[in-house]
């Protein structure tokens, strides 16, 4: 068993969202044994990253054309100007997997009923959204017979330890990740 925040942020689409390096230090709740960056477009392992308590992995947020995605496993970038169904099929392609990152929320750009459109591997409950936008992230996810992963979302301090992500395995690497949630090995849990 592994419990990992899924979907935390150092880099920010502005500078009133950015959460440095060197805040996680001393503010990650001991129940988390790791966290996964997920900056928006930026696919980077950061050099000499490391928490001693806390295993680090990469994964990277994506916009797409009707809403977010959550890609873990890519080498690479997909092209910004792909269609949602194109931009799947990267992450697939590239040996990935597609989580659609809060599909109901009322704050950010969200697929809403058009998750159902989608070849997604997961579905996020997510740590920055209400509770209403939860369930029906959690419904959708049930009608589809997809996973649910958890993630907080964090931009700042204030915002960590919400929600992570249980997986019934050992996570060592974004590959044990991706393989988790293929396997429906996962669920979101509150920290």
């Amino acid at each position: 068993m592994t419990i990992i925040d899924t979907h935390i942020h150092l880099e920010g689409r502005s500078s009133c969202s950015v959460l440095p390096a060197q805040r996680l230090y001393g503010n990650l709740s001991p129940r988390l044994d790791g966290i996964c960056i997920t900056d928006h477009w930026v696919l980077k392992e950061y050099k000499k990253f490391s928490l001693t308590e806390f295993k680090v992995f990469f994964g990277v947020e994506l916009r797409s054309t009707e809403g977010d995605i959550l890609a873990y496993g890519l080498d690479m970038l997909p092209s910004q100007d792909l269609t949602t169904k194109q931009m799947i099929n990267f992450i697939h392609m590239h040996n990935g997997v597609a989580v659609a990152a809060h599909p109901f929320s009322n704050r950010h750009l969200a697929f809403h009923d058009a998750v159902f459109n989608y070849n997604f591997d997961a579905i996020e409950i997510n740590g920055a959204i209400g509770k209403k936008s939860n369930e029906l992230a959690k419904q959708a996810a049930i009608s589809m017979n997809l996973p649910m992963t958890g993630g907080s979302d964090a931009h700042s301090v204030e915002q960590l330890n919400s929600i992570a992500t249980h997986f019934d395995t050992k996570i060592e690497s974004v590959r044990d990740i991706v393989n988790a949630i293929r396997a429906k090995k996962c669920r979101p849990i509150n920290i």
